[in-house]
């Protein structure tokens, strides 16, 4: 691979095995599932330093600001601040906000974070997550997530504690991968989210509100944890009220996010949005991959690999009460 070109205030590589949160080892990236085959990024993706480049002026000015001058280290890398400024579009203020917020979680939270690759043993096995063993035709990672084809029971009886750092121990491998790839590549590499609705009805969103209300949560600290991090929402086997559930969404999510956000009515939608041929799409969503791996549930390597399909609006249930649409709107937001 291409190292990426130096950048002011960057700390050394570190070796395999390294804990530091900005620079993964091979290993690390292991924890969502299949390590997907060494692939360099192609020119469509912007090269770091071009990026740095054009916003220089803001990530000094960021530096300057006493909310984070006196916090930030040398891991806190050009690299690393280009992501919030990218994020908050420029505004010097909330970049540096939103850093100060991300150190001091960081620092409150160290033990959760030491923990995450045990977290995600345990993760996979109960909520289903993993990484499709290739990339985007561009480089980038693509996961893959089925989060209510899961074991309600066993789903229910884990603490709002365990499902809240479940969330985040996802997005912070997810977060590591694509800092490890950009840094290897030298070109910002964001992650492709499949996110596979079997399973979901309204009466598991209101049974599981609480919960719900839990994973509502992790979004609002993604917003200063993870800036850059996901490239295209994929949306496959929306449940019957999927009108109704977009209406939710929009409601409770931000407009950058509803706009990558893409619903694959067909297969070929699917190859279209994730950048996939359909040879590397698992069977389950439709394609000709059959993917063995262990984090997804019997139930759902036996499906008979339909396209995913957008079913007839359910008129026997009512989507449009207050309940219906806090349940349902949180519980999609949350597994964004």
């Amino acid at each position: 691979h291409r190292e990426v070109p130096p950048l002011r205030h960057s700390a050394p590589r570190e070796a395999k095995g390294s804990k530091r949160l900005t620079s993964v080892s091979r290993e690390r990236v292991k924890g969502m599932g299949d390590q997907p085959p060494q692939q360099v990024p192609t020119g469509d993706l912007p090269l770091v330093t071009d990026l740095v480049k054009e916003h220089q002026a803001v990530l000094d000015a960021v530096r300057r600001r006493p909310e984070v001058a006196s916090i930030l280290q040398p891991q806190h890398d050009d690299l690393f601040i280009l992501r919030y400024v990218l994020s908050f579009r420029g505004d010097v203020v909330k970049v540096a906000t939103a850093i100060k917020q991300a150190i001091e979680w960081r620092r409150d939270n160290a033990a959760v974070l030491a923990r995450i690759d045990e977290l995600q043993m345990e993760v996979r096995q109960i909520i289903p997550t993993g990484m499709l063993p290739w990339r985007t035709s561009q480089g980038q990672p693509i996961q893959v997530a089925i989060p209510f084809a899961v074991d309600s029971k066993v789903w229910s009886t884990k603490s709002e504690q365990w499902h809240h750092e479940a969330g985040i121990s996802n997005r912070e491998v997810a977060y590591r991968i694509c800092d490890q790839l950009t840094r290897e590549s030298g070109r910002l590499v964001k992650m492709v989210m499949i996110q596979d609705l079997t399973g979901l009805s309204l009466g598991f969103a209101m049974a599981n509100s609480k919960l719900m209300q839990n994973q509502g949560k992790l979004s609002k600290l993604s917003e200063f944890l993870f800036p850059q991090l996901v490239a295209t929402v994929v949306i496959t086997h929306p449940p019957s009220f999927v009108s109704t559930l977009y209406k939710m969404v929009g409601a409770v999510v931000s407009e950058r996010l509803m706009k990558k956000m893409k619903l694959a009515e067909s297969t070929d939608k699917l190859c279209q949005y994730a950048s996939l041929s359909p040879d590397k799409v698992p069977h389950f969503l439709g394609g000709k991959y059959h993917w063995d791996a262990d984090w997804v549930p019997p139930r759902v390597k036996a499906s008979n690999g339909a396209p995913p399909m957008i079913l007839p609006q359910e008129s026997s249930r009512s989507t449009d009460s207050p309940s219906s649409r806090k349940a349902v709107g949180i519980s999609f937001k949350g597994f964004m």
